[in-house]
């Protein structure tokens, strides 16, 4: 569970330098049919994370020295919901690929 706990403390700490370290110099991210690299994606979470009310039902899938699968519910300040589930995939002991997926949920 420490990889799982770091990212939690990083969100919840809103700490986007620590979380740029934290992923590989060849990180992509892959949502639907984007494709963002370290410094995009950092900016991107900057930026959502300042519509997000609340992050919570957290829930760790699995995690081993490779991977990681963890879900969450996403409460927008606009009242809407989300399921989002992660993946990421660890080179180096560094995030190297991220991928999630957003179900709107009643």
């Amino acid at each position: 569970m420490e990889k799982y706990k770091k990212v939690l403390r990083l969100v919840k700490e809103r700490n986007w330098k620590e979380m740029e370290e934290w992923l590989h110099e060849d990180f992509m991210y892959i949502k639907e049919t984007a494709l963002m690299d370290r410094e995009e994606h950092v900016k991107k979470m900057e930026k959502e994370f300042g519509s997000k009310q609340a992050i919570n039902q957290n829930e760790l899938l699995h995690e081993d020295e490779d991977m990681m699968a963890f879900k969450h519910v996403v409460t927008q300040k606009n009242g809407k919901k989300f399921r989002i589930t992660q993946i990421q995939l660890y080179k180096e002991g560094m995030v190297w690929r991220e991928i999630s997926n957003a179900i709107e949920i009643d």
